[in-house]
């Protein structure tokens, strides 16, 4: 190991020319020319070139004096550390500088010095930047660690694209790249390691074609961010990239990649003034801690968009649009609308994962056919906010709306189906369902629905024989049918929920409407069941406010523990209308209501009940009630016409009670039978009744019991 001395003045350093080496600063020429374990150094002044040829070596190559330039092809490679001291060599040079030492750490000082070289780092400990370096050229890292150690590295483009063991520590440095071309390659990652904050910079300010090619291997800790900064070129990253942050404030070329499944793990900002290419591939946000944020500036990311980073929240700063037939999954953790609209293709969260939308006041609008909603697995699921979803399919092509039945009310989500003439298919449970501007037709609609329902008066609602469960705990939701048939079976089914009509209520004909628990708000509008409005175990309410309850066939409340019935602001009724017999099942309660018989098919009251009121619309008919039991009426308006009786029996042989506490009733054109007419009201069945046999209490005129015998 020894030391070399430049002489000064201008001449050649190769690998045989002795003239310009001494063995002491300012001594004779003729000395050795400096081997991989001899250290050189220029610290002579004055003004000369250095001209270099061959493979050269070097320990330490230390500059301290003169104006000194580095010209020629030669290569230099270097076993020690580089030092330029209060100088700034002008490096011309382009031959290679090969970082080669052995050490456990060298250094590298520049002292501002641009090198026209390609600088390999390939050694065995660390090589460690003391300032800032500017490579007009390639730096490639094959071994060992660059450490950047806070400084910012300058290169026109920057490889370590291997196998070998290496690392870059970054710390609070950065690199920028100038170059074109290939800027940026870590295609092959193994063997490499990344440390620090590592922040890329792309600074190319032309429209020269730029490739970034980060390869697929760096994990989250080490993934590197990426900031792309100016010029209008076109960039592309190879397929497969993985970045942390992706910002490209001030670019306003294309960007593009060439395919393949890729990953960011932190923050996005696309710039107002590029242009993004459509792409096939899978963009995965993988973040898996802390808030990460997605700027789009209203640039359409025409490409299929996954969320999946266990513990990872993405949250959006603006508008997200995908193209119109790309798929947004969310796979884990959290996508936070953070208040804005998502627009997509499709969205997908059809796994058990933990995972949760938060909307805000946000809203997601699904542009495509087929599939646009898939979450049939709904386990690890939570929705935050007011969660509403658009379906704007404007097409003809059918679509599908897939959630699993077993989602909460409090994840439930709304649909909005604003236009369309498609045929829509809905399983599964949601919020409030909206169908205005909708002029398709449904299969079905949701097993489900937790908030409100509006039906459009241009759309087709197909048969179903599924039945739509309204299950909502709380609050008043609102039915809005617009005249449509809802033909398939309906159960009302929430604790503590009231479900209000805003319009008529049709159900189809062959349907059962069950009445399991909350309330049933009429609110003065007409509810026609299939056949029947039938009751189970539960707390159930009707409030009619002047509505009508339409049973053609039969009212069977068949569990009248927890049932109850509200008058409201106007007195409603219950009407039964078919024109065969039909069943009325009181099940003993009390019915705030006019029962009313409006078709003419014998009607059977069962049970001993209380009514405010009884009524007819058609005669000749006939109401029969069950032997031994008491019906109380607050009012008795039956009534026949001439020719026309209302007949009044028990259903077999025994009486039954007809019970009114206070006033008069006063009722004509009956045939009555085995009827106790009791309770402290005078009970005048008219001049035109026939009092037929097995009565009390009904004050028939004598005329009417001669009448039967004549």
């Amino acid at each position: 190991m020894a030391n070399r001395y430049w002489r000064g003045g201008s001449g050649t350093w190769n690998t045989s020319n002795t003239t310009n080496w001494s063995t002491s600063s300012g001594g004779a020429g003729g000395a050795s020319v400096p081997t991989a374990t001899d250290s050189v150094f220029f610290d002579q002044t004055g003004t000369y070139t250095v001209t270099l040829t061959g493979a050269l070596n070097c320990l330490d190559l230390n500059i301290s004096a003169g104006t000194i330039t580095f010209t020629s092809t030669g290569t230099i490679g270097i076993a020690g550390s580089v030092t330029f001291t209060n100088v700034k060599p002008i490096w011309s040079a382009t031959g290679t500088l090969t970082f080669n030492s052995t050490a456990t750490t060298s250094t590298f000082t520049s002292n501002a010095t641009l090198f026209s070289c390609a600088i390999v780092v390939n050694v065995t400990g660390i090589l460690q930047l003391q300032d800032a370096l500017l490579v007009n050229a390639t730096v490639n890292l094959t071994g060992g660690t660059l450490d950047i150690n806070n400084n910012t590295l300058t290169t026109s483009s920057f490889n370590s694209s291997g196998t070998g063991t290496r690392t870059i520590a970054f710390g609070t440095g950065n690199i920028t790249i100038t170059g074109t071309g290939t800027a940026w390659t870590t295609a092959t990652t193994t063997g490499l390691t990344i440390t620090g904050t590592p922040i890329v910079n792309i600074s190319n300010t032309g429209s020269v074609a730029t490739n970034i090619n980060t390869g697929s291997g760096l994990p989250e800790s080490s993934s590197i961010s990426f900031n792309i900064t100016a010029g209008t070129y076109a960039l592309n990253f190879n397929a497969s990239f993985v970045i942390k942050n992706l910002n490209f404030t001030g670019f306003a070329g294309t960007w593009s990649w060439s395919g393949g499944s890729s990953v960011i793990f932190g923050n996005t900002t696309f710039s107002s003034g590029m242009t993004i290419s459509s792409n096939i591939s899978i963009l995965t946000f993988g973040g898996t801690s802390g808030i990460k944020t997605i700027t789009t500036n209203s640039k359409i990311l025409d490409f299929p968009i996954t969320f999946d980073g266990v513990g990872g929240t993405w949250q959006l700063q603006d508008l997200l649009i995908t193209g119109s037939t790309k798929t947004i999954t969310l796979t884990n953790g959290t996508l936070d609308l953070n208040n804005n609209a998502l627009l997509c293709g499709a969205f997908n969260s059809n796994n058990s994962n933990i995972r949760t939308l938060a909307f805000g006041t946000g809203s997601i609008t699904l542009l495509n056919s087929g599939t646009v909603w898939s979450m049939t697995l709904v386990t690890g699921f939570t929705k935050t906010g007011t969660a509403v979803v658009n379906i704007s399919n404007n097409t003809a092509t059918a679509a599908t709306i897939a959630i699993g039945s077993s989602i909460s009310e409090s994840n439930s989500i709304s649909f909005n189906i604003i236009n369309g003439t498609y045929t829509l298919s809905i399983t599964g449970a949601v919020n409030s369902l909206n169908f205005t501007g909708f002029a398709g037709t449904t299969v079905g609609i949701p097993l489900i629905i937790y908030g409100n329902l509006i039906v459009s008066t241009g759309m087709t609602i197909n048969a179903s024989t599924t039945t739509t469960t309204f299950a909502a705990t709380s609050g008043v939701k609102t039915i809005t049918t617009n005249a449509k048939t809802l033909d398939f079976p309906i159960t009302f089914n929430g604790i503590g929920g009231t479900w209000q009509l805003q319009d008529g209520l049709f159900m189809g004909s062959t349907r059962v409407l069950t009445h399991t628990n909350g309330t049933i708000d009429l609110n003065g509008k007409t509810l026609i069941v299939g056949t029947t409005y039938l009751t189970a175990a539960g707390t159930k309410n009707l409030i009619f406010n002047g509505g009508t309850l339409v049973c053609p066939a039969t009212f069977n409340n068949a569990f009248p523990s927890g049932f109850s019935t509200t008058e409201g602001i106007n007195t409603g009724k219950i009407s039964m209308t078919s024109t065969i017999a039909k069943t009325f099942t009181g099940g003993g309660s009390t019915f705030n209501c006019t029962l009313s018989q409006d078709g003419i098919g014998n009607l059977t009251i069962t049970g001993s009940n209380t009514f405010n009121n009884i009524t007819n619309t058609v005669q000749p008919t006939s109401i029969l009630f069950t032997a031994g039991t008491t019906n109380t009426f607050n009012n008795f308006n039956l009534n026949g016409t001439a020719g026309n009786l209302i007949t009044i029996a028990s259903v077999t042989t025994a009486v039954h009670t007809l019970l009114k506490t206070t006033g008069t009733v006063l009722c004509n054109y009956l045939s009555i039978s085995k009827s106790n007419a009791t309770g402290g009201a005078a009970w005048y069945p008219g001049a035109n009744s026939i009092n037929i046999s097995g009565n009390s209490g009904w004050l028939f005129p004598l005329s009417n019991f001669l009448a039967f015998f004549l």
